[in-house]
């Protein structure tokens, strides 16, 4: 099953960018690596498939170019240093998916078609403490509301006994409230192409699967600004354990790389200390149990960053419920 979207909006901008009308440079793309199960991309039963995602996260502080924390009270590098020596963003929040995703029973050049529509709700509550050369305050607040839409139009999936390939095809769609400045944002402000090409190797009648999951994502430009993201990759591994029919453990890598420079007169923190392609890496343990065999999951996962550059450390609870109706149907002859 698809990866769904799951945009981490740095809302702390009203912090680091309070003081201008401009575009953020901490934008992190749409992709968030070791999300989802690790099976999510592999061969899934013909029909409909319904499923409900449930976030919770919080940040762990921003690191800068050079995998440093910034604390209260720490020296910061140019430009921030005319910030004065305190900064300590928070953010908290929970996100809700709904994905309805579809598998044909017919072939393509020998592979199902694949195609998805998630959307997506937002909670957030945000604050941060900032000192200035002449001030000190700090900002609070929240928001909440439908965030950007992910479609996937396009995917093929083939399946031997051994080896799962996948082709997919998304598209971020910016639904999501946006306002260059704003501190309030629910969406990322620009459209985002992806593609990805998911590899699953199994054994023991695939109760164990090792998987290798590359994406690619190219992004548009921001509403109302003159600047395109840098495209970025992201590639992740892991194995999964069925240990019965019904349980499973799941154990993930990830990396996120920014692979090209942001473009456009807007963006302002060219040649400044910030003016780096930031990175990030992800761990997750996840475990998942179907109480009605092959119709019903529940999953819970945790996922925690490591080895964070140019971006904020966050930390992250993952609880969700698989509907496949199709098997029910198949069972019933219908």
């Amino acid at each position: 099953m698809k990866r769904t979207v799951f945009v981490l909006l740095l809302l702390v901008v009203a912090v680091l960018s309070s003081l201008a009308q401009r575009v953020s440079s901490y934008q992190s793309g749409s992709y968030y690596p070791n999300l989802l199960s690790l099976r999510d991309y592999a061969a899934a039963p013909a029909g409909l498939i319904f499923a409900d995602y449930n976030i919770w996260f919080n940040t762990k502080g921003y690191y800068d170019r050079d995998g440093n924390k910034f604390e209260p009270g720490s020296n910061l590098q140019p430009p921030f240093d005319k910030l004065g020596s305190n900064i300590d963003p928070k953010i908290n929040g929970y996100t809700n998916m709904f994905l309805l995703f579809y598998v044909s029973r017919s072939k393509i050049l020998g592979a199902r078609y694949m195609a998805s529509v998630s959307p997506m709700y937002l909670n957030m509550e945000y604050s941060g403490a900032l000192t200035t050369v002449d001030t000190s305050f700090t900002v609070s607040g929240k928001s909440s509301g439908f965030g950007d839409l992910a479609v996937m139009p396009l995917g093929l999936s083939w399946s031997k006994e051994k080896i799962d390939i996948a082709f997919m095809y998304s598209i971020y769609i910016p639904t999501g409230r946006y306002e260059t400045g704003g501190d309030d944002n629910l969406g990322t402000g620009f459209w985002t192409h992806q593609l990805q090409l998911p590899t699953y190797l199994y054994a023991m009648e695939k109760a164990t699967a090792l998987a290798v999951i590359p994406t690619l994502e190219f992004s548009g430009k921001v509403k109302d600004a003159d600047i395109s993201q840098g495209s970025r990759f992201t590639l992740e591994y892991g194995i999964s354990q069925y240990f019965t029919t019904w349980l499973e453990v799941e154990v993930m890598n990830g990396h996120n790389w920014q692979i090209s420079d942001d473009k456009g007169s807007d963006v302002w923190w060219a040649g400044t200390a910030i003016d780096e392609r930031d990175s990030k890496n992800a761990f997750s343990v996840g475990i998942n149990a179907w109480p009605i065999e092959n119709v019903l999951q529940l999953r819970l996962k945790f996922i925690q960053d490591y080895g964070v550059k140019q971006r904020f450390k966050n930390q992250l609870w993952h609880f969700s419920l698989i509907f496949m109706p199709g098997i029910l149907a198949d069972k019933s002859g219908n």
